[in-house]
């Protein structure tokens, strides 16, 4: 008798490995084209069916006030990507000697990040349209690197998908950073989600030579403002609000509200010309909800930004790794 025999069912192995094979295949393929992997839209197509459990990251409060007001959550929805990051030609070289900075947008890093987030907000409706919702409410928008993924950046979007009872079906859901309550109340007021804005913009600040001397060995013991990289933080704060600014006037927004703006400084060793300096890499990014009123849709103005001081930085990224 052989020690091992192969058992009746090793076509039917076979064929189930194939299959699997075949549905990784076709996973890939569709998030090459930005889509969900299979599973996840067989799941979220038979949620949206009916007759499911509904998760959500609503509080009871908002829970109650959204069924008292007509909004049922349906499911817990989510949207990633992560991106590698293409090869960035390191400036600053040839800035040895001015005497003030200069800051420079790092295209390839700036065009890394808004494609991550677009890539995610893409999924994230495409799960909220799988389930028939109306709207997507309370997304929370978590960003970071990896140690296991050298020049590789995350984006992840995760919020609750909504139906609004008697309304008639959407094709396109709304994408709102807002909770359930602060959803609840714009519609009060008579004003509409259009969907979430968002931008990121990455600027290398060159430190010039008149800072060079404030840092340096033979500074002055005063205080002094840097403002070389006073300036970079602003221009890479302009730079992403009036990104955000002109993607929500071509929705026809009135205004944004619940905008957060968050930042990261890293330190960035340089030199030229024989010497040394300390130059900045200043990531800054940006996300609101942009509206409208229920009248009317207004383009011809540019519209205004409501900043909520109160969130200044994206919460902890959800598999850690460095931000």
């Amino acid at each position: 008798m052989p020690l091992f025999r192969r058992g009746a069912n090793g076509g039917d192995d076979r064929a189930a490995r194939e299959a699997a094979a075949a549905e990784q295949a076709a996973s890939l393929a569709a998030l090459e084209r930005g889509e969900l992997p299979l599973r996840a839209q067989q799941r979220l197509a038979e949620l949206g069916a009916g007759g499911g459990l509904f998760t959500s990251d609503l509080s009871v409060n908002e829970f109650a006030l959204g069924a008292a007001s007509g909004l049922r959550p349906v499911a817990q929805v989510m949207g990633s990507s992560i991106y590698h990051v293409g090869w960035q030609q390191s400036p600053g070289t040839w800035a040895g000697w001015q005497a003030r900075g200069v800051s420079q947008e790092l295209v390839t890093l700036s065009e890394a990040w808004n494609t991550a987030r677009s890539r995610a907000f893409s999924r994230l409706a495409q799960e909220a349209t799988l389930v028939r919702a109306h709207a997507v409410v309370g997304v929370r928008l978590t960003v970071g690197r990896h140690d296991w993924a050298a020049g590789a950046i995350e984006y992840v979007a995760v919020g609750t998908a909504v139906r609004i009872d008697g309304a008639a079906p959407t094709a396109e859901p709304v994408l709102t950073d807002l909770s359930g309550q602060e959803y609840f109340l714009l519609r009060e007021a008579g004003y509409r989600p259009l969907g979430v804005v968002g931008a990121t913009s990455v600027l290398y600040v060159v430190s010039g030579w008149q800072q060079r001397q404030v840092q340096g060995m033979f500074s002055s013991w005063a205080n002094q403002e840097l403002g070389d990289f006073t300036q970079g933080v602003y221009d890479a704060r302009e730079l992403a609000l009036g990104r955000v600014s002109a993607d929500a006037r071509r929705q026809g927004a009135a205004g944004m509200v619940g905008v957060t703006l968050a930042h990261a400084v890293e330190e960035r060793e340089a030199s030229s010309g024989g010497s040394s300096r300390t130059d900045l890499i200043v990531t800054v990014h940006v996300l609101g909800t942009s509206i409208a009123a229920e009248t009317e849709t207004v383009s011809a103005v540019t519209p205004a930004l409501t900043v909520n001081v109160s969130r200044d930085s994206h919460p902890a990224h959800v598999l850690g790794g460095n931000r």
